[in-house]
């Protein structure tokens, strides 16, 4: 994990990294993200860094690891609460796109 976080977080000048760490009830596991953006532009990238059974002691291990290795913020996320869009998407701010059409025939 730490390899790849090495990998990714090349501290390019002008680009914003963070860590996201979710926790995947669908699929019974969690997995670990590195996300970029550059400055100024609207699309940010990610990466998964990790990824793991659902296990506490293999989360807690993972997540001090990271702790001692990085200084980066970390959002929480859980797949039991996921934000649910209307019909279509009508702005994504984080990912850099508009609207999504729905099907209108």
């Amino acid at each position: 994990m730490l390899s790849q976080y090495d990998h990714y977080f090349t501290r390019a000048p002008h680009t914003r990294y963070w860590l996201v760490v979710v926790n995947n009830h669908f699929e019974d596991c969690y997995s670990i993200f590195i996300y970029l953006q550059r400055f100024k532009a609207k699309l940010s990238k990610s990466y998964e860094i990790a990824g793991f059974a659902r296990d506490k002691g293999q989360y807690e291990h993972y997540l001090a690891s990271l702790k001692k290795h990085s200084n980066l913020s970390i959002e929480y996320r859980d797949t039991r609460y996921l934000i649910c869009p209307e019909k279509y998407i009508q702005k994504d701010p984080i990912h850099g796109h508009g609207a999504i059409p729905t099907n209108t025939t």
